[in-house]
């Protein structure tokens, strides 16, 4: 399992660091009083930022990963700042059974005693994605997490993590790195300012508000291509295809992604014409 650098900022975006920038020299910008921008030619002045550990490539299907409790927990916590952030779109339902599970996690078994409605008010933000929190009334949430949480009874806290994945899991933006809001370049078919996310499956397009626009699986990307300022891919068929094109400086960083997803499904398709061969 690799784990990168990523830089957060206040706005809550993030960025994995580019192998030639150094943590020291971007932490010295934090507090300057004078205008710099980073080696990423981004400007981070004023801004309350922090670094991170992340993954950045995930597959749906990777048994040696949930195999390995270090790295099931690590995918875990991924996965639950991903709800909880709201970064996948969730429903109220599935954020209580998600809930109750991540309570099964950190205090174990239901207690009737103790478990009772106030038990999670001081940290009840830590359980319900912040975009449905107000949607209920808090004892309205803490109500239907412990109903839920009494299913559990019984459960030990890797048998819930993986209970946890495997719904996320079934989502489609699972695993999906997201790149901030770019404007789209000479195309009436995009709204002005899009998200582009990629993940093992392709390319996803959203609106600023991740209402999802568009999806282009690699199977029918034909090309792909950035510069400082730009990226841009082609999709289609070989007679007939289109190309998109976005004004952005995360174009290198999207552009490697792109290619890290690749270089693993080709990885995997030998893999699997070499098993074959020696089965034959």
């Amino acid at each position: 399992m690799r784990v990168l650098l990523f830089l957060k900022k206040k706005d809550g975006w993030e960025r994995c660091l580019e192998p030639d920038e150094k943590p020291c020299e971007l932490m010295a910008l934090w507090n300057d009083t004078k205008p710099k921008t980073t080696t990423a030619k981004e400007s981070i002045k004023d801004l309350s930022c922090c670094f991170i550990f992340k993954k950045k490539i995930f597959l749906r299907d990777d048994e040696r990963e949930m195999q390995d409790a270090v790295a099931k927990h690590y995918v875990y916590i991924q996965a639950l700042s991903n709800v909880i952030e709201s970064d996948y779109p969730c429903s109220a339902e599935d954020a209580v059974k998600l809930a109750a599970l991540q309570v099964q996690i950190v205090y174990s078994d239901h207690k009737p005693g103790s478990h009772v409605v106030g038990f999670l008010t001081q940290n009840l933000k830590q359980f319900i994605p912040k975009d449905l929190f107000t949607l209920k009334k808090p004892a309205e949430w803490e109500a239907l997490i412990f109903k839920a949480h009494q299913a559990h009874v019984g459960k030990t806290a890797e048998e819930a993590k993986t209970e946890y994945l495997d719904i996320v899991k079934q989502w489609p933006f699972y695993g999906t790195t997201f790149y901030p809001p770019c404007k789209s370049v000479q195309s009436k078919k995009l709204p002005s300012k899009v998200i582009i996310g990629v993940n093992a499956e392709g390319i996803l397009l959203l609106k600023k508000d991740k209402e999802l626009v568009s999806t282009h699986p690699f199977t029918e990307i034909c090309s792909w291509a950035s510069s400082s300022t730009t990226f841009a891919f082609e999709f289609g068929s070989q007679t007939e295809s289109q190309k998109y094109t976005f004004e952005t400086k995360q174009g290198a960083i999207i552009a490697a992604s792109i290619q890290t997803y690749i270089d693993i499904l080709v990885q995997f398709l030998r893999s699997g014409e070499e098993e074959e061969e020696e089965e034959s």
